[in-house]
Formats: C-alpha cells, structure tokens, sequence
C-alpha cells in the first residue's frame, strides 16, 4: 500500500510540473495538485500559507523570469516514504532543484523546494 501511495504521489508530481507549472495552469492543474492550506518554503524566500497565496509567489517569480516558466524537462530522481516524496527537477537549458513533499489525500500539504 505504502509503495503504491509513493508511486501515485510521484505521478502527482509529473502532473504538477509538467502540465501545471510548465503551462502556467494555476488555477487548474496546479491549483489541483495542492491542498487548499498548503504551506510552501520555497528558496528561503518568506513562507505561504494557502494554495493562492503559493499562487500568487509563484506567479510573481515567474513575472521576475521574463513572464513565461522556467520549463522543467525532467524528473530523473524520484523517490519516497509514506506520505513524503522527494523529486529532482531539472530545468531546460541546465539548473536542478529539489521539491519534498508531504501529501495529503493525493494532494501536496508542505512542500519545501530549493534550487
């Protein structure tokens, strides 16, 4: 049971970055992908609480990015425990970053992220 959480957590994590990150989908697959209370730590920038408050970080980064996601190319590291996940990324044109998460009921709870 444990190893088919993981697993379907993992899948979870394709979908996020693939579908809702890389095609600025906020309000649908990302949104989706993340409980209504989220608490994200994202590169030592000031914590959210909330899915649009996430949102709203999120977007602004991508504003300061030149208006369009940094495409995630890959996930060549996935692993994890229960209800936790561990996913490299990797970014088009080089650049890496580590997303943990804690999921709750097939969505993200707590989500660290560095890069």
């Amino acid at each position: 049971m444990a190893d088919d959480q993981v697993q379907n957590n993992l899948k979870g994590m394709d979908d996020l970055d693939f579908d809702g990150w890389n095609k600025a989908d906020w309000h649908g697959v990302f949104a989706h992908h993340h409980t209504d209370d989220v608490h994200v730590d994202w590169k030592g920038a000031p914590p959210t609480d909330g899915v649009q408050e996430h949102i709203d970080a999120m977007k602004a980064y991508v504003e300061t990015a030149g208006g369009t996601p940094p495409q995630i190319t890959s996930h060549p590291i996935g692993f994890g425990s229960g209800e936790w996940t561990c996913v490299i990324g990797e970014f088009e044109g080089g650049g890496r970053m580590v997303t943990v998460a804690k999921w709750k009921d097939g969505a993200i709870a707590e989500e660290y992220i560095w890069s």
